[in-house]
């Protein structure tokens, strides 16, 4: 029984993102803002393919693309840490353009719950967390740092450090008490809290980011990046998806969500004497133009919610999706994460331009293979 729930929630779930297709269409028919010819056209084109295609196999596009894409490189369903580190680390360093975008979005996602943290510094939290691992002598990090990078002076310290548990919890960090003399012949002790990665990463990193010389000193390598961390993150929460709670199963569906959303886009063809052609900061074998109308929020307060509730469905299955917020409120705290859209990508001559990604080729190339035997074969994507 519990598998034809199941099965008939995948079904509603397609049926919903459908009918998400069709009220985007409409929105764009009826307007017209784009100012490059046949970019309207195309994206009604490629609604329409998505639309046309969606059913196919109980869904296979959004299967495929999700499970053998997305979670296969940056989410993969194993209950090891160190191996979920070890395939999303080599994902990220073996496709830099992947990495940046994966990088952005966490990053974007760590701030927005910054301030839960108590703090009130401006800045990418995990660039302070990634310089402060490197400052240190032996890769850890002393709660006495972390007030210095989160804590308000004009506070006690004890606000920052109740909440210094849940900082390291979400940031996927684990602590370590360290018993020091303070006076010998009084017998005094204090106990200092650090933080660090976990023991079985670390010693995947030891010899490659962490090196131990002679003298026994640590040396930080100059490698040890965003990448280390974001693996690190996504790692903590593939192993531990069936335990995260409604906040973080809805920040990471959103961030998965935009991938897709963006892999689904059509590629607009420019005319010859278009002048983004001519800017220094297009490459026309590696960006192509978003069109306008599919940055619309009508457009986007339709696709986002009912492609995060699928993406919360391939990861984590009826678990997640009961998870997934779906008021009024949740439409415009999703409808906020298209902001991102623009942080991931570039402007040029006020035209915001996809940078062809690795993970945005593979998916759109899952979309082609099952629309190949289609009537729409002549379309450049």
């Amino acid at each position: 029984m519990e598998n034809e729930l199941e099965s008939d929630l995948w079904s509603e779930l397609i049926e919903k993102f459908g009918n998400s297709i069709k009220k985007s269409l409409e929105v764009i028919k009826e307007r017209d803002i784009e100012n490059i010819p046949g970019a309207k056209e195309q994206l009604i084109r490629r609604f329409e393919e998505l639309n046309r295609y969606l059913p196919r196999n109980n869904g296979e596009i959004m299967i495929k693309s999700i499970d053998e894409s997305i979670s296969n490189s940056f989410f993969p369903q194993t209950n090891k840490l160190a191996v979920a580190f070890e395939k999303i680390l080599k994902t990220l360093e073996q496709q830099h353009e992947n990495a940046f975008i994966i990088n952005e979005l966490i990053n974007g996602f760590v701030a927005s719950q910054s301030k839960s943290f108590g703090s009130f510094k401006e800045g990418p939290i995990i660039d302070r967390i990634i310089e402060a691992f490197k400052k240190s002598k032996n890769f850890r990090i002393s709660d006495y740092s972390f007030y210095a990078m989160f804590g308000n002076p004009n506070k006690p310290r004890k606000n920052l450090q109740t909440n210094l548990k849940s900082i390291a919890e979400f940031l996927g960090l684990v602590k370590e008490e360290k018993i020091y003399a303070r006076d010998l012949a009084r017998s005094e002790e204090k106990a200092v809290n650090f933080y660090t990665f976990p023991p079985e990463i670390l010693e995947l990193l030891e010899g490659t980011y962490i090196i131990h010389t002679e003298k026994g000193e640590t040396i930080i390598n100059d490698d040890f990046d965003k990448n280390v961390f974001t693996s690190l993150f996504l790692a903590r929460y593939s192993v531990g998806r069936k335990n995260l709670d409604a906040y973080k199963i809805n920040g990471i569906c959103a961030i998965f969500a935009l991938i897709l959303i963006l892999s689904f886009m059509p590629k607009v063809k420019l005319a010859e004497n278009n002048p983004i052609l001519r800017d220094r900061n297009y490459d026309s074998q590696n960006m192509s133009v978003i069109p306008k109308s599919w940055m619309m929020k009508e457009v986007l307060v339709e696709l986002l919610p009912s492609t995060i509730e699928i993406v919360a469905y391939r990861m984590g299955a009826s678990l997640w999706y009961n998870k997934i917020e779906k008021s009024d409120a949740q439409k415009r705290l999703h409808l906020q994460t298209r902001f991102l859209i623009k942080d991931v990508n570039k402007w040029v001559l006020g035209n915001l331009c996809r940078v062809e990604i690795p993970i945005f080729v593979e998916i759109s190339n899952i979309f082609q293979e099952i629309t190949v035997d289609g009537t729409d074969t002549d379309y450049n994507n």
